[in-house]
């Protein structure tokens, strides 16, 4: 019979499992894993359902994050890309369910084989060479990883995004242009104008008309 686990027992299990796994640094502090490389920090964070109880249900999921800390201090700022860890298939699709000895046991094989394909090639692409690595990101895991222009354009220059630029400002409908010409007249009326976003990135640096 498979045996039910408590709370600390099945996380610890992860975190230990996958820095063996990974080779980075856990910060039990910040519940993640840490990678420094130069300007860069890439980081596994690690999340827990709050109907987390133990011998009953425990569920966790994790998200890889780039972290560039010359672009801001707060996280909204210098968090330039993510990738979500979350099941592939069954009835929870956003939480991992590491109840028991045997769901654990799947799920460690499940994020080591993600982990190797993403953030470990990820690292190992950038400690041998960054702006390919950066060019990488850019061409073949835009959407995947949600990468900010900002962060494309400080590594590579702006000549580098703008076919992405473009195809964001092609793509804009009618109310969008419009909210572009009143947050150039002073408007901060949307979510966008406020925040680090790749609209405002592409207005605050004139990359459209």
């Amino acid at each position: 019979m498979d045996q039910f686990l408590s709370v600390e027992e099945a996380t610890n299990t992860v975190y230990t499992c996958l820095e063996g796994f990974t080779g980075w640094k856990f910060l039990k502090s910040q519940r993640c894993l840490k990678k420094k490389i130069n300007n860069l920090e890439l980081c596994i964070d690690f999340y827990t359902s709050k109907w987390n109880r133990s011998h009953e249900y425990v569920g966790l999921n994790a998200e890889f994050n780039i972290v560039y800390k010359k672009l801001g201090k707060l996280p909204v700022q210098n968090k330039v890309a993510y990738y979500e860890y979350h099941p592939k298939s069954g009835d929870d699709t956003y939480w991992f369910d590491i109840s028991t000895k045997n769901k654990l046991t799947t799920v460690i094989e499940v994020l080591e084989c993600e982990i190797q394909n993403t953030a470990l090639r990820l690292a190992d692409q950038i400690e041998n060479d960054l702006e390919n690595a950066i060019r990488i990101l850019l061409d073949d895991h835009f959407e995947e990883y949600h990468v900010k222009l900002e962060f494309i354009s400080d590594i590579l220059g702006v000549d580098a995004i703008m076919p992405r630029v473009n195809a964001i400002v092609k793509s804009l409908s009618d109310d969008e242009r419009q909210q572009i010409l009143d947050y150039r007249n002073g408007k901060r009326t949307k979510q966008w104008m406020f925040n680090p976003t790749d609209l405002k990135f592409i207005v605050d640096n004139n990359l459209v008309d």
